[in-house]
């Protein structure tokens, strides 16, 4: 999403094509690409990826695959039609929003579906909020690592307790990030693991 973004960025440090596309809503489209869904998607990926070590509970995955592909499919359905309308020269600041301007005829049809694609995102949200309450409450247990991660916080309990987090003095034996080491049991090996 934030690699649409930046492609769509290049046609405007262009002179030619920028003047176009100046106060378009292809600048709209470009900056909501850059600016929204990679910090949404981040902050949902990194929820999911904490939440057993934050909780001690593992999250559904069947529920967090319901939340991720309809927020991807609205999330474009919201902001790719803005290039379209910006492409026909469709500017941000139309106080009919368009309705008034010859140039917006034949791309306007566009606004009402980015309104059904946000509703969509909004409710594309609830087997996200489902899946936080529910795994709160009734989760499968979830392991100390249940990411296979190789870094030393996941050497301490789901979730952590005590003092400094750790049940025990943590002894480390390897670099962070130590995967498909050659003859090892497993294809990661913990800093914390001999």
């Amino acid at each position: 999403m934030f690699g649409i973004g930046g492609l769509t960025g290049l046609p405007l440090g262009l002179a030619a094509s920028d003047i176009y596309l100046h106060d378009t809503y292809y600048v709209i489209g470009h900056f909501h690409y850059v600016v929204a869904p990679g910090t949404i998607f981040a902050l949902f990926a990194g929820i999911y990826y904490w939440f057993p070590k934050m909780t001690g509970k593992k999250m559904s995955e069947m529920l967090g695959k319901l939340h991720f592909w309809p927020s991807l499919i609205f999330m474009n359905g919201i902001f790719m039609p803005m290039f379209i309308q910006g492409l026909a020269g469709v500017s941000r600041r139309l106080a009919d929003g368009g309705q008034s301007y010859a140039h917006a005829s034949g791309v306007l049809e566009w606004n009402e579906f980015m309104s059904i694609s946000a509703f969509c995102l909004g409710l594309a949200q609830i087997p996200f909020i489902v899946n936080i309450i529910m795994s709160l409450f009734s989760g499968d247990k979830a392991s100390r690592n249940p990411w296979d991660s190789t870094t030393i916080e996941w050497a301490a309990p789901s979730p952590p307790v005590g003092h400094g987090n750790f049940d025990k003095p943590v002894n480390v034996y390897h670099n962070s990030y130590e995967y498909s080491v050659p003859d090892a049991k497993k294809d990661f090996k913990p800093q914390f693991e001999k």
